[in-house]
């Protein structure tokens, strides 16, 4: 089984090799808000979808 933060390790090494200037930390904080931001926006337009279907 895939760990469970199988995506935030290897998006945060990925942003890490794009640049210098980043912790870890920061990177991984910076990568958590861009997956709950895309998170927040999908789940907002998936209802908008269901509601334009129901009308």
């Amino acid at each position: 089984m895939a760990h469970p933060h199988h995506w935030l390790i290897r998006f945060t090494d990925e942003l890490m090799t794009l640049t210098s200037d980043l912790t870890q930390e920061q990177a991984a904080a910076f990568v958590r808000r861009v997956y709950l931001a895309g998170h927040e926006a999908g789940v907002a337009e998936s209802a908008e979808e269901n509601r334009r279907a129901r009308e």
